[in-house]
């Protein structure tokens, strides 16, 4: 893993929003107190540090420092601070029983309960030390990590229901991964990150580190910041003359409708939106909102990728507008190195411009997930996803697993299912839960269809509630099956792919 340090980095948060800049030689000297401190735990390579820090230099020290002392580290995701229900307690729980950390590191500011982490030893850190006069050489310590070391675990949006699932990422396959998005997204030394992405999420995560490798400067925006005031992301742009960013589709959408004011976006250069569907609708109403404000046609590139190949798979080239094709925007080439298929239920190849399933395979393809069945190495990946190919360009058109996505989240369908029928008292397989693509509203929509002959609005209150309670999800539209039957298979079966066929059909 190349290490280039930028000149300084920039960190952003409600406390300080115009930034306090520091010098990259003080990140370095904190990184190098914190592997010291580790390496003092007597941990071994491999080991796992569970991370939850606030403070974007206690982040940034903390990811290096793992890495100089031979360890790997893990974002904790943000439902690790939010312990007051049973589902949350019992998701954090999840993730530490998968993780098995041997120490949690965490900030000053906003600590976990230790509840949360029960008898792991934990640290705090105390900010960053006094400068040495030398930097340490941290880029060749982290360079001479092999390939086959772990870096990090990333737990995927997947993880909602069931088995928390961490994706196992080497260093060579973080590598690879870094390497051909830094030659697509043409990154250099001159360009400028920012990033207001959490860690914990793969895109976030990226970001920062696709910054260390090229040595650009680097803009770290507090999450929570964003949430509270989302226009100060495209104020840091503007005041940092920022080049390079990345957003999922929900930011284009909230700073359309919310438009920042008085901000210069002409030194943007590129834009990587992905984690969630992107719709034409959505980037074209934002690329027309902000065209005054010096936003260039080709800035905004929607993006394909997904934590088991480290993060990307396809994305679009530097001021090269963005295409559709049946009402579906491109999702770019894929990447160097990458490769995809489009292929049946079967695992037979379609031709150009057939809808199917996207299986994906290639150097950034991660062996397997934490503490589970490995993968076989040099098959084909099964995304979940469906779309084509066309003239080299990939176009995703909805999912193939039962799986309902909103924002970093993915939520199993039977598991919604479940918790309707609980609050309506129903026998199993007497609700369908679905997600359709809807390129008209710019949005991905989560459907309830309810087998019921008798149905009123409290019906429709009482599952929108108990699914909202239980596992923080909002359904789109919740409504009875048209003759009170779901389509099932000759066994009884339910038949969700149908269902949502003749949903669009307007036939149930």
């Amino acid at each position: 893993m190349q290490i280039i340090w930028p000149e300084k980095f920039g960190f952003v948060s409600k406390g300080q929003p115009d930034g306090v800049f520091v010098p990259s030689g003080a990140i370095a000297t904190y990184a190098q107190s914190i592997a010291e401190l580790l390496t003092a735990q007597n941990l071994e390579p491999g080991d796992r540090i569970a991370l939850w820090l606030t403070d974007g230099s206690d982040k940034i020290a903390a990811v290096l420092g793992c890495w100089m002392a031979g360890v790997a580290f893990c974002v904790l995701p943000s439902f690790a601070g939010n312990t007051k229900t049973e589902r949350s307690q019992n998701r954090i729980q999840g993730v530490f029983s998968v993780l098995e950390p041997k120490l949690l590191l965490q900030g000053s500011a906003d600590p976990l309960s230790p509840e949360t982490y029960g008898d792991i030893p934990s640290i705090t850190l105390t900010g960053v030390p006094p400068s040495k006069p030398e930097t340490p050489d941290i880029g060749s310590v982290i360079a001479a990590r092999d390939a086959k070391d772990l870096a990090f675990i990333q737990f995927t949006s997947g993880s909602t229901g069931g088995k928390a699932k961490g994706a196992e990422v080497r260093f060579g396959q973080l590598e690879a991964n870094l390497e051909t998005l830094a030659q697509r997204t043409q990154l250099t030394g001159d360009d400028h990150m920012v990033s207001w992405a959490p860690l914990y999420h793969d895109m976030g995560l990226m970001a920062v580190l696709l910054a260390l490798r090229a040595g650009a400067d680097l803009t770290l925006m507090e999450t929570d910041h964003f949430v509270r005031r989302p226009s100060a992301w495209l104020e840091a742009i503007s005041k940092g003359r920022g080049t390079v960013t990345t957003a999922p589709p929900t930011a284009l959408k909230l700073l359309t409708r919310r438009r920042a004011a008085e901000v210069d976006l002409s030194s943007l250069r590129y834009a990587w939106i992905g984690g969630e569907a992107v719709f034409p609708k959505v980037v074209e109403g934002f690329e027309d909102a902000y065209a005054d404000a010096g936003l260039a046609r080709g800035v905004i590139q929607p993006t394909y990728g997904m934590a088991e190949t480290v993060v990307g798979i396809s994305c679009g080239e530097p001021g090269v507008p963005w295409t559709t094709r049946k009402e579906v925007i491109s999702c770019g080439k894929v990447l160097d190195g990458m490769e995809i298929e489009i292929q049946t239920a079967d695992d037979e190849p379609l031709p150009d411009g057939t809808e199917g399933r996207i299986v994906t395979r290639g150097p950034s393809v991660i062996d397997g997930y934490l503490g589970l069945e490995r993968f076989e190495k040099g098959a084909w990946y099964d995304t979940g996803d469906l779309g084509f190919q066309e003239d080299g360009f990939l176009f995703i058109t909805g999912r193939a697993k039962d799986l309902l996505k909103r924002g970093a989240e993915s939520y199993p369908a039977t598991l919604v299912e479940t918790v309707a029928e609980a609050a309506l008292e129903l026998r199993t397989g007497r609700v369908a839960a679905f997600a359709i693509f809807r390129a008209d509203q710019g949005k991905e929509e989560i459907v309830l269809l309810v087998e019921s002959r008798a149905w009123d609005d409290q019906q429709v209150r009482t599952v929108a509630a108990a699914v909202l309670s239980e596992l923080g999800l909002q359904v789109d539209v919740i409504r009875p099956a048209k003759g009170g039957r779901l389509p099932r298979t000759s066994s009884g079966k339910l038949m969700r792919e149908m269902t949502a066929k003749q949903y669009l059909e307007g036939t149930i």
